[in-house]
């Protein structure tokens, strides 16, 4: 049996051979002798670390209309995609809110005071962190003639836009200059500009 006797090290040897490992470390780790910072990893962290990419959706569709290029749906995809790098994710859905208006109308000194209730479209997106619990979220409004709102291809280009838009926001990459494809969809809706009203 062999017997193991203990060893009385001065602690000042003992710091010293240890702070000379901890050098080796930082040397071969290429710290350079100093400890390295851990960042936590939250959603703003892994959204500064994708805007630190510079990435740039492409514009490789052409609008005829206008004659100039854009960064179409794919592109946009394609380019906040690289977030996945850093744990980042989205979803989009499309909601529907009925605004409810209160409306005024005067005829033959009578006042009738009603409400209007008037649905609109919105794409909301939302951005989520595989680890953070935190999200960012941005609602657009579908850009649409009420007319227009029964046609299934001019329904699906408003909500592409819409759905570029919210990401683009959110994501902070450059916008386009094509809003007046936008523009020339929409109209002033009535009651837009009215104060009082409630969104359900």
């Amino acid at each position: 049996m062999v017997k193991m006797s203990k060893i009385n090290v001065p602690e000042e040897l003992v710091r010293e051979a240890s702070n000379k490992v901890s050098q080796e470390i930082a040397d071969v780790c290429g710290f350079g002798g100093k400890k390295p910072k851990v960042e936590p990893i939250t959603l703003k962290w892994a959204l500064a670390k994708f805007q630190l990419l510079n990435i740039k959706a492409l514009k490789d569709s052409i609008n005829p209309h206008f004659k100039s290029k854009y960064s179409d749906l794919t592109s946009v995809i394609n380019a906040v995609n690289h977030g996945a790098e850093f744990g980042l994710s989205f979803t989009q859905s499309i909601e529907y809110k009925n605004i409810i208006l209160d409306r005024t109308q005067t005829k033959d000194e009578t006042t009738l005071q009603y409400k209007e209730i008037y649905r609109d479209i919105f794409v909301t997106t939302t951005v989520r962190h595989l680890i953070d619990s935190d999200t960012l979220t941005c609602t657009v409004p579908v850009l649409i003639n009420s007319n227009d709102r029964d046609n299934p291809q001019k329904m699906g280009s408003a909500i592409t836009y819409a759905k570029r838009y919210g990401l683009q926001s959110l994501y902070g990459l450059a916008s386009d200059d094509d809003g007046n494809l936008a523009s020339e969809k929409s109209q002033t809706k009535q009651g837009a500009k009215k104060k009082d009203f409630n969104i359900q």
